[in-house]
């Protein structure tokens, strides 16, 4: 579990991670991560740095929303819920992110047998 994010990059940040690390592996959802936040940083759009149209597509909305998104996940009283709006953000990857900002614990998705 990480602390909640304190600003509305340190949010972005973690909604673009959680988008990266989506059906790849560990090491390449890290690098596609770095690389998109290298562009985003120089002003690019994320697609110089991520070649998936679709994720590059949502990772640039959550950047250029990132103000309004988190303010409005800081008033949500269903982070949850909130999660599972953004971009590119399913069931699964919903999970991750919780647990990335701190909404869960990492056990927490497990089932019990």
């Amino acid at each position: 579990m990480t602390a909640p994010p304190e600003t509305a990059e340190d949010f972005a940040g973690h909604v673009i991670f959680a988008i990266c690390q989506a059906s790849v592996t560990p090491s390449v959802g890290r690098r596609a991560h770095e690389q998109c936040m290298r562009a985003l940083a120089m002003g690019a759009t994320a697609r110089l740095g991520f070649r998936h149209p679709g994720k590059a597509d949502a990772i640039d909305r959550v950047w250029r929303e990132r103000d309004r998104l988190f303010a409005d996940y800081l008033a949500s009283n269903d982070k949850l819920s909130f999660l599972a709006n953004l971009p590119w953000i399913g069931p699964v990857t919903k999970r991750t992110l919780a647990r990335r900002l701190g909404l869960m614990a990492a056990q927490e998705h497990r089932a019990v047998a």
